[in-house]
């Protein structure tokens, strides 16, 4: 999934933390200005006669919107109270709990003998409206200014430390607390626990929860919501019972922290079991549980799960939960299924989109290859006026690129007025994907003359690049220079290119040499590249050595066990194949099947492999039985040794004939008008059956056909492909 922001993130946080009696409200923007209102008295008899300080100081107590609020405060105005130490003090707590900072930060600096309680209320206001850097800023000046905090206020600032990650300034109020010996209490410590917690320092704030003499619920939360936040989901779960056993009743907060932990835990039965246990707890319907449960379901790979979940039991549903929706389905590899969402949320009256969902909604038609779809999106982030955000630029320019239209990619690129490094890669990426691997280079190199710097993954980038399009010697140059002209230590992923760079040109002793010599300790992404070369170069003897290496490192990938697999069976050993198989299944692994996608009409249909289920399938099968013997009639033979399984040939020939991308290439001519180039992405790589038969169909069809795969761009015309048969 690309990195978008979870949903947690985007929603104020519901923790009520003790630090002042107001109420706390969802985000206000600062105004700049506000006007006081004269009072009107008579429609408040409240305000007939004069008041006294503490009575204006109960009204202001139990106000909570800003209309009354203002005229309360025009009426102390013209009653000669505003400077009112207590009143004051009452004023600025009522404006803050409405978010209204800017008034109340004035009130603050009208006060001539401000009090500890007066800074407290301040930066308590700013803390509470998520303005942590507006809140230390004060708290800063409450210090310069001679006060000493007290239990209140250290309960305040203390979660802006952890906001801001200042865990030294959370460090040194804490001292100042045991040096000065100033109160602490049950609020005070649990602000420390959280502050420690967050900070991603569990120890300390175990050690400074289990010290406490007495805990509450806020406590607990602390503490699991600590461990569940940094992926300890088993301990979280473990203090979760002992926070039972001491007859605490878990809140909304214990739940979305148990959700939270299941998801780290990655284990289905426990997230049923938390499902269970929200339900029994009340907290089923909340908005946010339910987004939250959805969220644990797509981790734990039960798309299913949390479709049903957003199907059938949100009956309301925000951008957030239509987004985490959307890129779920196009995760998963539900194309269709994404388009459709996709679609509703387009159409769909009352959702404001923001940039997180258009994030969203981009890469779903990136990975789906939807481009019909993906200009739609287009438009309308022109229309929502979010088109000059870099970020988005960047995803527009992947979008076109994965889609293989890099005229569009290029266009786009060009026509932005500011780029930042992501936008570079981006562009960079796409020209290499689609096999221009010397405008990649170009363009890395006008890279430094743009005055922006290359990053680790530009280089990642420009190394791919020149891989696909086998430029070994310029991708040695170019890694050999990572260092000396541009000071970037090469990492794994970086060794990982030049060992897929120099396995691809089949230079495989020279890549195992890297590897054997390479400053860090060789990955999975670094064994991989190489033993897939051995398998496309048939090098059996040197991919069973790599294997093992690989399978050292216990990894949880079908996709290498299926690579050795293969290489055995190209080798005739079923035997091998037979066993690999049985590791296969023993570790619960399934091999991702082959799936191909293509887009009729701005609906994409996916065909799976041997595919006998799509609701036009004789149609498609007879169109097919017609297409092979065409090209069979022109010239192509079955390449049946990329059957990797122990049938008869005739058997073979009929699985080659049923390969994902063969079915929907067949359903593309069928169902769009002559001269239309036909847009195919598939989740595995080409094989060369389908890959030389591809050729064949682009001649005699007269027909363009792209081909993405895993790996590379296909530009199949006039029985020629662009990858040049190098892929």
């Amino acid at each position: 999934m690309i990195q978008i922001l979870t949903f947690r993130n985007r929603y104020c946080s519901r923790q009520k933390r003790t630090c002042l009696n107001f109420r706390v409200f969802h985000n206000h923007p600062r105004p700049y200005s506000i006007q006081l209102e004269k009072p009107n008295n008579a429609n408040n008899p409240k305000l007939k006669k004069p008041l006294q300080p503490p009575s204006y100081a109960s009204i202001l107590q139990g106000l909570r919107e800003l209309e009354p609020l203002q005229q309360v405060h025009g009426r102390i105005i013209t009653s000669g109270l505003e400077h009112n130490i207590f009143l004051s003090n009452r004023l600025m707590n009522s404006y803050a709990s409405c978010g209204v900072l800017t008034v109340a930060e004035l009130i603050f600096h009208r006060i001539r003998c401000k009090t500890v309680v007066s800074w407290t209320i301040l930066i308590s206001g700013f803390a509470k409206n998520d303005f942590y850097n507006e809140a230390f800023e004060v708290f800063c000046k409450m210090k310069m200014s001679g006060f000493l905090p007290n239990a209140v206020t250290l309960t305040s600032i203390l979660p802006v430390f952890a906001n801001l990650g200042l865990i030294q300034f959370g460090r040194s109020v804490h001292c100042l607390l045991i040096r000065f010996g100033l109160e602490i209490n049950i609020f005070v410590e649990t602000s420390l626990v959280d502050m420690y917690a967050k900070c991603g320092l569990l120890s300390v704030a175990r050690k400074q929860f289990d010290a406490m003499p007495e805990k509450n619920v806020v406590s607990w939360n602390a503490i699991i919501s600590g461990y569940s936040d940094y992926g300890f989901g088993e301990e979280a779960l473990h203090l979760f019972k002992t926070m039972q056993r001491n007859g605490f009743t878990a809140d909304f907060i214990t739940v979305m922290s148990l959700i939270a932990a299941c998801s780290s835990i990655a284990c289905l039965q426990i997230g049923y079991l938390i499902r269970s246990f929200t339900i029994r707890s009340g907290f089923d319907n909340d908005l946010l549980v339910k987004t939250a449960l959805m969220e644990m379901y797509v981790k734990l790979k039960c798309v299913e799960d949390a479709f049903r979940i957003f199907n059938e039991e949100m009956l309301v549903k925000d951008v957030v939960t239509w987004t985490l929706m959307l890129s779920s389905f196009s995760d998963a590899g539900y194309g269709n299924k994404a388009m459709d969402i996709l679609n509703e949320m387009i159409t769909m009256d009352g959702i404001s989109l923001d940039s997180v969902a258009l994030m969203g909604m981009i890469s779903s038609c990136s990975k789906s290859g939807s481009m019909q779809q993906g200009r739609r999106v287009h438009g309308l982030t022109i229309k929502t006026g979010f088109e000059d955000y870099t970020f988005v630029g960047s995803a527009f320019i992947d979008m076109y690129s994965n889609c293989g239209s890099l005229d569009s990619a290029k266009k786009f690129f060009e026509g932005m007025e500011e780029t930042d490094v992501v936008c570079w890669n981006s562009m960079i990426a796409g020209l290499g994907m689609n096999g221009y691997g010397d405008d990649a280079v170009d363009l890395f190199l006008r890279m430094k003359g743009s005055g922006i710097e290359p990053n680790n993954s530009t280089f990642v980038c420009v190394l791919c690049a020149c891989s696909h399009a086998g430029m070994v010697d310029k991708g040695l140059q170019i890694f050999d220079l990572m260092f000396k002209k541009w000071n970037i230590v090469p990492n794994l992923q970086h060794y990982s290119c030049i060992v897929d760079l120099l396995g691809r040109a089949g230079q495989l002793d020279d890549a195992y040499s890297l590897i054997n010599n390479m400053p860090l300790k060789p990955d999975a992404g670094v064994y991989g590249a190489l033993l897939a070369a051995c398998n496309v170069h048939r090098n059996i003897k040197l991919g069973l050595e790599i294997s093992q290496k690989l399978f050292q490192l216990e990894l949880n990938d079908a996709g290498y066990y299926v690579l050795l697999s293969n290489m055995h069976a190209t080798a005739g050993n079923w035997e091998g194949v037979k066993m690999t198989r049985v590791s296969l299944r023993s570790k619960g692994l399934k091999k991702d099947p082959g799936r191909s996608s293509i887009e009729i009409d701005r609906t994409v249909h996916t065909f799976m492999a041997g595919d006998k289920y799509h609701p036009q399938y004789p149609e498609i099968s007879d169109f097919l039985r017609s297409l092979i013997e065409r090209i069979e009639a022109a010239g192509h033979v079955p390449d049946t040794k990329f059957v990797f399984q122990d049938v008869p040939d005739e058997v073979k020939r009929d699985l080659l004939y049923h390969h994902s991308e063969k079915l929907a290439i067949a359903f593309g001519l069928l169902r769009s008008k002559p001269g239309t180039t036909i847009r195919i992405v598939k989740n595995l790589r080409i094989c060369n059956d389908c890959h030389n038969a591809s050729k064949f169909i682009s001649k005699t069809f007269g027909r363009e056909l792209i081909i993405k795969d895993i790996n590379h761009f296909h530009t199949f015309q006039d029985g020629v492909c662009s990858c040049k048969d190098f892929w």
